[in-house]
């Protein structure tokens, strides 16, 4: 074989050789690596080259990650002269730069060691049966710790039992809090060392591993394949894929014994797009690594599988939503073509080497596989029809010299491989995130759209700023909707706590942080906004919530300041939306179909596994591997995401009555209490009644608060009025009073009203006029009932003036402390009291005052007014005037 450069200055594609540093053990490594691997990358290619066989010298610092890459290309170039496929030293000696250099150039990297085959059983038969109890058995003990299987076995029985022996309803039954049976079993699981994801994996139907020897179980392979004709319906399948992670099920028998394999993967993205893609450079790299492939399985023990990496990200830069028949079309071709160019390097090592004993045993269905391949290309398409002629040459040369490996492209996972790449995934994989962190000049990390996505957006003609704006959000809050400046001045804030909360938004990751009482100050939240000290001991307090905005004005601004959470959350077109779904928000019907479309060219069966939500139960588990059927794919490898590390079943606290002996008879004397009921009585309110009208505005909006009370000064009926409101709104308020008073008539305790409705939140709301206890209110009930609160429960708490400021009777101090008491019938409706409160009432002061402090124009106690009854005479010249009424005694005399 003669090999051309072709791929020498592919390692400039990221910045060329310098040094880096790397942490390996104990200490810091400095190596020569490409500038532009990420530190994840490096640490992933180091992590393969700790896995080479290392020669007797010592490492290279002036070499490719200290040396081991180097040796071995050059280990690969020699076995390779002396297998006799190399024509000339200088084809050698090509081969081993060009190996390197698609190694530092990204478009080409081998896995780590080789891939352990796959057993694979028929469904049903007895050899599938045990090793697929095996299999769960030891799936079961790497979940629990040392020495626990045995107790667990036990407990996680107990926990089946207890839903297996329950009558009723199938939800009660599984419901700890409705089956104290479960519950009882489940906390003794949990004793016994069992994970909670386990005790819940029993609880949702997992079989118990009883009557297995677990002393004598030899460890199974990480994974097996269950045979599984399509359409048959195996509840067995689907519950052994739902308990383990490593069951693969085939939908058609694999050709020959499974074989490990030597695994690469080529990054696409490195041969361009659409017309400009590089045929003969993806044809070439396949011919360089599958002779590498042949150098290193040369005993036959193991069989090369190739892949391509990145055909998510491929799909996503021309435009193509993962879900669509473009991308499937797409796909489809570019796997065909590295199936053909695989074909044709195969034929040529064979014609070196000799064929491969596989394609010895299934000649005849190789042939006819490759001639079928040429048929099904799209011949209409210039890509195609090159496609198709490549696999008719390459039939011609394995009908003359036979094939080294009959099918070395598959479909294979290895996170690892494709971190080394750069890249999301490998085979069908979608493409990974669409945002990006990236560090400025000044070192402030932004995040933004990656250059996938960048490059996609651009390709459908969408605005690319835009789309980057919907995700990453403005980091601001000018111009937000509902949400702004105009709305934070509105609702009390100033512009010292507006500043603060927007200079927070480049930090903070929502906008409960970035309004939190320590960014806008704990004064302005408490006396402003009204927080209590428990709301301020609360560390997860809302400061938006407490100032009014509702849960969907706060998440439309956190929309805007932040971005979507997701693309799918995001304000974008639908088309934008499509393509750029990547991980997890790829629907599972276009990962079937994409998968589906990949192994029309693909050979070996497929081991990509798709992960499902690890809540996903044993019924969707059984719908999903019926889809993957009815798709057309030739396996499938389902498995669940690992339960959250912090995941813990809600137990309610059960205890196991005590067993005691019975004691001895006691006659003693025995009381019988009787319990009697009695209906509520309503204490009606007197025909004349005193109370209070207090006037006061909420946000603008006047109410007005009539009081009833008992003889004995206990609050008894309100009425509520407002001021130019609606005639519905102002019906439901006086209907709301009339609710309140008769449940305070039947004894409901103001205080039950009082915490029921503080701090309700709706509009109106906002600062208080005319009350001088109440400055502020989150609605008109939390005014109303703090009011309440504040004059007949002494709930000081709920006012935001200073307690303090005022006496016991509520008349304050007045403007100076030395000045006269304010006259009682200011504050004694002489309506209420009939005119005679004159007569028999005399409200003396409270504040203790020196009598040298008094003025002298005041009048004694003793000189009270025969006109009105009031203490406010004063001497002016030489009459004596009451200030009350304006009479002097001598006139009224």
């Amino acid at each position: 074989m003669r090999f051309q450069s072709r791929f020498a200055a592919a390692g400039e594609r990221f910045g060329g050789l310098v040094a880096r540093e790397t942490e390996r053990g104990a200490g810091v490594q400095t190596v020569v690596a490409p500038a532009g691997w990420t530190q994840a990358q490096l640490d992933a290619w180091m992590d393969w080259a700790d896995r080479l066989t290392p020669d007797d010298g010592d490492a290279a610092d002036d070499q490719v990650l200290g040396g081991p890459p180097v040796r071995w290309v050059n280990a690969l170039a020699t076995n390779g002269w002396k297998l006799g496929l190399f024509d000339t030293p200088g084809d050698a000696e090509a081969f081993a730069d060009e190996i390197l250099a698609t190694l530092l150039g990204g478009i080409a990297a081998p896995a780590a060691g080789l891939a352990p085959a796959t057993p694979a059983f028929e469904v049903g038969s007895a050899d599938a049966e045990t090793a697929l109890g095996v299999h769960l058995a030891e799936a079961r003990r790497a979940a629990l710790a040392e020495g626990a299987l045995a107790a667990a076995q036990a407990k996680l029985a107990a926990v089946a039992d207890a839903i297996a022996r329950c009558e009723g309803d199938p939800d009660a039954c599984a419901d700890p809090a409705r089956n104290l049976a479960l519950a009882r079993a489940a906390r003794a699981a949990r004793e016994a060392g069992v994970p909670d994801a386990l005790i819940a994996d029993a609880m949702a139907g997992a079989p118990a591993l009883v009557g297995a020897d677990l002393d004598v179980l030899i460890p199974p392979p990480g994974r097996l394949a269950l045979v599984c004709p399509r359409g048959a319906a195996h509840a067995q399948t689907a519950g052994a894929v739902w308990e383990s992670g490593g069951v693969i099920v085939q939908f058609a028998p694999a050709s020959g014994d499974p074989a490990p394999t030597w695994r690469v993967a080529l990054d696409i993205n490195s041969f361009g797009s659409g017309e400009h893609l590089d045929v003969d450079g993806l044809a070439a790299t396949a011919r360089l690594w599958l002779a590498a492939a042949a150098i290193e399985t040369v005993d036959g023990a193991a069989e090369p599988t190739i892949t391509l990496a990145g055909l998510g990200e491929w799909l996503m830069r021309q435009g193509h939503p993962f879900d669509g028949e473009a991308a499937r079309g797409a796909a489809c071709e570019a796997f065909a073509l590295l199936g053909a160019a695989a074909t044709l390097a195969s034929a040529e090592i064979a014609a070196i080497l000799g064929p491969g004993e596989r394609f010895d045993l299934n000649r005849a269905a190789t042939l006819a596989a490759i001639g079928g391949r040429a048929q099904a290309c799209d011949q209409a398409t210039p890509l195609g029809l090159r496609t198709a002629l490549m696999f008719t040459e390459a039939l011609a040369a394995a009908s003359r010299d036979g094939l080294r490996f009959a099918g070395p492209v598959g479909l294979f996972a290895d996170p690892e491989l494709a971190l080394r790449l750069g890249r999301a995934g490998l085979g069908a994989a979608p493409a990974g995130a669409v945002l990006a962190a990236s560090e400025t000049a000044d070192g402030e990390i932004v995040l933004g759209l990656s250059a996938v996505a960048f490059d996609g957006v651009h390709a459908i003609g969408a605005d690319a700023d835009a789309v980057g704006v919907a995700l990453t959000g403005r980091r601001s809050l000018d111009g937000a909707p509902a949400i702004d400046r105009a709305a934070l001045h509105a609702r009390g804030f100033t512009d010292h706590e507006i500043d603060a909360a927007f200079a927070a938004l480049g930090s903070a990751r929502s906008l409960a942080a970035a309004f939190a009482p320590a960014v806008v100050g704990e004064g302005f939240v408490r006396d402003v906004l009204g927080a209590d000290a428990d709301a301020m001991a609360d560390p997860d307090l809302d400061v938006l919530a407490l100032a009014g905005f509702t849960a969907d004005e706060v998440a439309a601004a956190a929309a805007y300041a932040f971005g979507a959470p997701s693309v799918g959350a995001a304000d974008l077109p639908p088309v934008v939306k499509a393509l750029l779904a990547a991980g997890d928000e790829v629907p599972f019907h276009a990962r079937l179909a994409m998968q589906a479309a990949c192994e029309v060219f693909a050979d070996a069966t497929s081991e990509a596994p798709i992960d499902l939500d690890w809540r996903t139960d044993p019924a969707a588990m059984r719908t999903r591997l019926n889809e993957a059927a009815a798709a057309g794919v030739g396996a499938i490898w389902l498995r669940r995401e690992p339960a959250p590390t912090d995941f813990r079943l809600d137990l309610p606290d059960v205890e196991e009555p005590a067993r005691r002996a019975a004691p001895a008879a006691v006659v003693t004397e025995r009381i019988v209490e009787t319990v009697v009921q009695r209906d509520p009585v309503r204490r009606r309110l007197p025909d004349r009644r005193k109370g209070y009208i207090q006037k006061a505005a909420v946000g603008g909006h006047k109410v007005y608060l009539h009081t009833g009370e008992y003889d004995d000064g206990q609050l008894g009926e309100v009425f509520i009025d407002m001021h130019k409101e609606g005639a519905a709104f102002r019906s439901l308020m006086n209907n709301f009073a009339i609710a309140v008073s008769i449940g305070l008539q039947y004894g409901v305790p103001l205080d039950e009203f009082v915490d029921a409705f503080v701090f309700t939140r709706f509009e109106p709301a906002g600062p208080v006029t005319g009350n001088d206890s109440i400055r502020s209110a989150t609605s008109i009930l939390d005014y109303l009932f703090r009011e309440l609160g504040v004059s007949y429960l002494d709930r000081d708490d709920l006012a935001n003036a200073d307690p303090h400021e005022f006496h016991a009777d509520g008349l304050g101090v007045g403007e100076s402390a030395g000045e006269a008491p304010v006259p009682a019938s200011r504050f004694i409706s002489k309506g209420f009291s009939r005119g005679t409160a004159p007569d028999n009432l005399v409200f003396l002061p409270t504040a203790a005052r020196r009598a040298e402090a008094r003025d002298a124009s005041v009048a004694s106690a003793e000189d009270i007014c025969p006109a009105c009854g009031d203490v406010s005479l004063v001497r002016k010249g030489g009459l004596l005037v009451c200030e009350s009424c304006g009479i002097a005694p001598e006139q009224a005399g």
